[in-house]
This record gives C-alpha cells, sequence and structure tokens, in this order.
C-alpha cells in the first residue's frame, strides 16, 4: 500500500535509544448469560504501538522540531524510522513528543508511535 511519509531531515538517523513495543488488544470480550466468555477480533489488521526515547545534541533541536511539527505534520502523516532490529519502517506519531532538556547541550525525547499493517 502507498502511503504519503514525512521525510526525515537528513541530520537525524530516525534511530531511537528506547524502544517497549507492545501490539494493540485486538480481542473485544464478552461475558455471557452462561458464564462463557465469547470473544472476537475487533479488525483483521495489527497494529503496533511503541513507546520510544532518545537523547539528542543540542544542535539537532530545531531539526527534530521540524521533523514532527512540518514534515509529519504533528503526527497527522507516518515517517520513515529505524527499529531496533535494523529496518526502516513507516511509523506515525501517536502524540506529540515530550522534550526534556537535560543540560544546555542535550535534550531528551520521549514519544509514543504507532504502525499499520500494511505500511512499508
Amino acid at each position: 500500500m502507498a502511503i504519503t511519509t514525512g521525510a526525515r531531515p537528513a541530520d537525524l538517523d530516525g534511530c531511537w535509544a528506547e524502544w517497549t513495543e507492545q501490539d494493540v488488544d485486538n480481542v473485544l470480550r464478552t461475558d455471557m448469560d452462561n458464564g462463557n466468555i465469547k470473544s472476537r477480533r475487533r479488525f483483521t489488521g495489527l497494529i503496533r504501538k511503541a513507546s520510544v526515547g532518545v537523547n539528542l545534541p543540542a544542535d539537532k533541536f530545531n531539526s527534530f522540531t521540524v521533523w514532527f511539527r512540518v514534515n509529519c505534520r504533528a503526527g497527522a502523516i507516518p515517517t520513515m524510522v529505524t527499529t531496533p532490529y535494523g529496518t526502516q519502517e513507516a511509523w506515525c506519531f501517536a502524540e506529540p513528543p515530550v522534550i526534556s532538556w537535560i543540560d544546555k547541550s542535550v535534550f531528551s525525547v520521549k514519544a509514543e508511535i504507532y504502525r499499520l499493517d500494511g505500511w512499508p
């Protein structure tokens, strides 16, 4: 499936130092009157989500904010990131990243991202 992706700035490699991934719960469970539990899939596609983080030097701050705010349209379109297993995949910001300054030369980024089935 062809999708529009936001370009990642050349000075960012798209690699996250922290990566915790979990599939989205895809099962709807209903307690039946007879005590059994009926379950069915909500949708057939797989949705993955990840909590990610990275520390970047201060001179990358502008590049990072342009990547999210402009290129990814504040999370409206996906972008290519480097996964911990070394592949380039399309992921989308689920919410605005949290940016914390560690000191004047380094800032920390924490974000929630997700990936839909069929994205490159």
